[in-house]
């Protein structure tokens, strides 16, 4: 996810489009990939925003919590207490979303593992999914339980979304003799 989802906003700013990074994962990979070596030290990350909009409050200056990488992607990271309190009503992320989406062609969002309140923010707020998916049983058998979710969500929440790619990753290489 992490590593489609950083390379996929690289090749759309190369191009010329003005992109938007959200880490939505409190691993924080997608905030350690774009090189903030020490994601816990932030002020402001998506889960301050969140907070924000949760407790009615005014959004901190944009500022103070967007990353402009080298690559001209502007990010907005993450920090661990993602992991621990993602306990947000379902349409948050769509709410901050609607915020910033006139001011970027794309807006890409590397979300969490699993399934839960955090994906189904994700699921909410976008317009199409990219699933990365591994070629092995128990991923399969994942992504089929992922999808049912999908489509129950995009059902009664978000009928727009489309589903665009399921990608294949990570398979691997068998020996022919």
């Amino acid at each position: 996810k992490t590593t489609t989802a950083t390379t996929l906003s690289y090749l759309l700013s190369k191009e010329g489009c003005k992109v938007a990074l959200i880490d939505f994962d409190g691993q924080r990979h997608t905030t350690k990939l774009c090189g903030v070596t020490a994601p816990e030290q932030l002020s402001v990350t998506i889960y301050d925003i969140l907070k924000c909009i949760v407790m009615n409050e005014e959004l901190p200056d944009k500022g103070s919590y967007m990353i402009r990488t080298e690559t001209g992607v502007d990010l907005i990271p993450a920090n661990d207490k993602l992991m621990c309190d993602t306990d947000f009503a379902e349409y948050k992320l769509k709410e901050f979303v609607d915020t910033i989406k006139e001011q970027y062609d794309y807006i890409l969002i590397d979300g969490m593992p699993k399934m839960g309140t955090a994906m189904i923010n994700v699921m909410i707020c976008c317009d199409s999914l990219i699933i990365p998916v591994q070629s092995e049983t128990l991923a399969v058998e994942g992504m089929a339980e992922f999808l049912r979710a999908f489509h129950r969500i995009k059902s009664h929440a978000n009928a727009e979304t489309q589903q665009e790619k399921t990608k294949q990753c990570q398979r691997k290489q068998t020996d022919k003799k």
